[in-house]
């Protein structure tokens, strides 16, 4: 369902300016919780809820409060109990006749200030900016997005309409009656559509009207409860049991559907939508049902509902559901640490200082929240620092990454030792590292001013990887054939000394140089053989020829394959038809039936010149890959049953392969996802880089599993990686089954074969 741009701004305008209201009520009013009880037409004090209060402001049991904001107090003749639940100021006669005025403030009552005001206010404005930023980015890709916008919004109304509701306000009491139920609703009515997304349908269905008409019965109820204020029990228990009843149905869905379909999503949705309504109900609801007294007070117990958006950012649900068994691990890994933590650091405050238990719980909810975001935000800068943060002094097996990152596209065995050597340089901080290639102790190579004078005997006892420290230098054995062996050498200005990291470190990378040597070697080896075949007389080697022989086949047979599938069977088709109008008599109806095979021959034309434009796209060398591209998704919109998104800029690159390459490999992918995607989406970027471009394509389909045994023959995948191999380019898939695919491709010109 698409949300219009007004319709997004209206909703969010609206619930502000009723949220802005709510607080400044809560804000206006503090809420002080005096029991008073009537004493010979006064009222005298019973009990305070906040005793640090009164403590405060010397004010004591059994005092007479006369006035409440300059008003007497009014009540029923018959009412002998009644609660102050919010005032700016009081006016108090002492048991020694005493007048005096005490004006209540927020900074002497922080906890409250706090509860009632400050977290709602952060909590709303978390999830407007996520409200915001699902609509500017991801309202083409999220489910449902409408029904989810209203849902966290009516939650943050709810949660905002406490304070106001406990301090009797009429549209405070109907809001907090009304949203505790409403959000529900919509929650349940956002995993219906998300189920219905996924094509899974239950049997225990109920209807969204009559979920939708608990709400409108709550607002009957709440509405005569303004009017006789006796049923405010009732209607209060009322609510508590469908809210009770919602969300067990609630659990109900999402634990049937784990159950039957083994998704990662529904234990993602129900982690993150679910758990934090709860404590709610296990601390608050229930206890309040069964007992007539909560274990802990509404307002901590909607704390936990602060889960929502904050786990819904931390494991990025708007973006895709790839690796969601690395991201709940995540969350409970989190979880653990931050729990065990908090528990510890709680212990020792008890331990340590006199503090009551609700202040303690206090401190627990925040430690914990804190270090779970510590946690997630030293991540993200351990990962965007991790070149500065694991340098090569003190983590060697960066040394072997770094250095085998540098080397792997060279193309030449010269480059390749250069290369080498200078990045060994760097990161040992040594200042001379040298390379002699040497046949029976003899060095036949060699651009270096001067050769140590190796000893034969040491040299030839040197095996593949082995490193022994002859004086101040260090003499290692890099590559070895049947009648070569290369040398390296370390040495420095002054005295060199490798600990033994260092030499295990060097000792695997030299295994991995010599694998890089002798595969470079062959692709030396087979260059000069290309390069020979181009001169004029010289034939082609064998193995070339059967390499192109096999590729020219297997594209022959795919062709034939799709052409006898399609083409020639209607043509078959229509030879009958054809045949059949030979014993026709009428000439109005002949005159119909080849009017229908002329419409058909059209469409069998249309097809042809479809597998004509497959074999060679004539926009793309006339017009260019922009408009190959637009034609392309014009005629995939047409087949598809999927919505694609398309973000594709105009790319300018040199190499006249480029533009082919892109061409085919959409081509390809789009035909992936039309034949065996399942997909309700899919999304296309094409973005320029400095020297080349990055391909990214992302579907919500049925997925394939990836494993080296399976990839082979999955949906074509190992054409589109061969095709980027050979241009030396950068290809990752991530999917599984029921999971999606995305590949993510980049190819940067000056590294692709010219």
């Amino acid at each position: 369902m698409k949300i219009k741009y007004s319709a997004f701004l209206f909703t969010i305008i609206s619930y502000t300016l009723v949220i802005v209201y709510m607080l400044s009520i809560s804000f206006r009013y503090p809420l002080i919780g005096i029991e008073v009880e009537r004493v010979h037409n006064g009222w005298v004090i019973k009990n305070f809820t906040y005793p640090e209060w009164a403590n405060l402001n010397d004010v004591e049991k059994g005092e007479t409060i006369l006035e409440v904001d300059n008003k007497e107090i009014e009540t029923g003749k018959d009412t002998k109990e009644y609660m102050i639940r919010s005032a700016n100021s009081i006016l108090l006669e002492d048991s020694q006749g005493n007048l005096k005025t005490i004006q209540i403030k927020y900074s002497e009552l922080p906890y409250q200030f706090l509860h009632a005001f400050i977290i709602p206010l952060v909590y709303f404005f978390i999830n407007l900016m996520l409200s915001i930023y699902l609509y500017t980015y991801k309202r083409k890709t999220f489910q449902s997005l409408g029904i989810f916008i209203l849902f966290i919004l009516t939650v943050s109304l709810t949660y905002s309409s406490v304070g106001a509701s406990t301090r009797l306000d009429s549209l405070g009491i109907f809001i907090i009656s009304n949203g505790l139920i409403l959000s529900l609703i919509l929650l349940i009515h956002f995993l219906y559509n998300y189920l219905k997304s996924l094509s899974i349908h239950f049997t225990f269905i109920v209807n969204k009207i009559v979920l939708y008409g608990f709400t409108c019965i709550v607002g009957i109820l709440t509405l005569c409860e303004m009017v006789d204020p006796l049923i405010r029990t009732f209607n209060t228990i009322l609510i508590l049991v469908i809210f009770c009843v919602l969300i067990l149905y609630a659990i109900f869905i999402m634990g049937m559907s784990y159950i039957r379909y083994r998704k990662q999503q529904f234990m993602l949705l129900f982690l993150c939508l679910i758990v934090p309504f709860l404590p709610f109900v296990l601390l608050y609801v229930l206890p309040i049902l069964l007992f007539k007294q909560y274990i802990i007070s509404s307002s901590v117990c909607a704390l936990f509902l602060l889960v929502i958006p904050i786990s819904l950012l931390l494991v990025q649900f708007p973006e895709r559901l790839f690796d969601l068994d690395y991201q709940i691990s995540k969350i409970r890994n989190y979880s653990l640490f931050s729990l065990t933590l908090a528990a510890l650091i709680c212990t020792g405050i008890y331990l340590t200082i006199d503090i009551n238990i609700v202040d303690l719980f206090y401190i627990f909810l925040f430690v914990f929240v804190l270090l779970g975001f510590a946690l997630y935000f030293k991540e993200k800068m351990d990962y965007a620092n991790r070149r500065l943060l694991y340098s090569p002094k003190g983590d060697y097996i960066h040394v072997v990454h770094k250095t085998i990152e540098r080397i792997i596209k060279v193309t030449s065995v010269e480059e390749l030792l250069n290369r080498f050597t200078e990045e060994l340089s760097k990161q040992l901080a040594v200042s001379d590292i040298n390379i002699y290639i040497l046949v029976d102790g003899t060095v036949i190579k060699n651009d270096l001013p001067s050769v140590p004078d190796f000893n034969t005997n040491t040299v030839e006892k040197l095996s593949l990887g082995e490193i022994k420290k002859i004086g101040d230098i260090y003499i290692g054995c890099l590559h070895q054939t049947f009648d070569q062996k290369y040398i390296l050498t370390i040495e420095d200005k002054g005295k060199i000394y490798l600990k033994r990291e260092e030499l295990l470190c060097l000792e695997l990378l030299i295994i991995y140089i010599s694998n890089f040597i002798e595969n470079t070697q062959l692709v030396e080896d087979l260059f000069k053989q290309l390069d020979s075949i181009q001169k004029p007389g010289k034939q082609y080697p064998s193995w070339l020829k059967k390499f192109v022989w096999i590729q020219l086949e297997k594209e022959k047979y795919q062709l034939a394959q799709e052409l006898h599938d399609t083409i020639l069977q209607e043509q078959i088709h229509l030879i009958r038809e054809i045949d059949m109008i030979h014993g026709k008599q009428e000439p109005k109806e002949i005159q119909e039936l080849i009017q229908q095979q002329r419409e058909y021959l059209v469409e069998l034309n249309q097809k042809l010149r479809y597998y004509c434009e497959k074999l060679k796209p004539p926009l793309l060398e006339r017009q260019g890959l922009q408009v190959a591209l637009d034609k392309l998704f014009a005629e995939v919109d047409q087949r598809a049953d999927f919505a694609m998104i398309l973000e594709i800029e105009d790319i300018e690159i040199e190499n006249a392969e480029f533009p082919l390459l892109i061409y085919r490999t959409v081509q390809e992918l789009l035909n992936n996802a039309i034949k065996h995607a399942q997909a309700t989406y899919v999304k296309i970027q094409l973005n320029s880089t400095l020297t080349g471009f990055e391909l990214v394509y992302l579907d919500n389909g049925v997925g394939c599993d990836l494993s080296e045994s399976e990839r082979k023959n999955s949906m074509g995948l190992q054409g589109i990686i061969e095709r980027i191999y050979a241009y030396n380019g950068f290809i990752q898939i991530e999917s599984a089954p029921d999971e999606g695919m995305h590949v993510h491709i980049k190819i940067e010109e000056g590294d692709s074969y010219d």
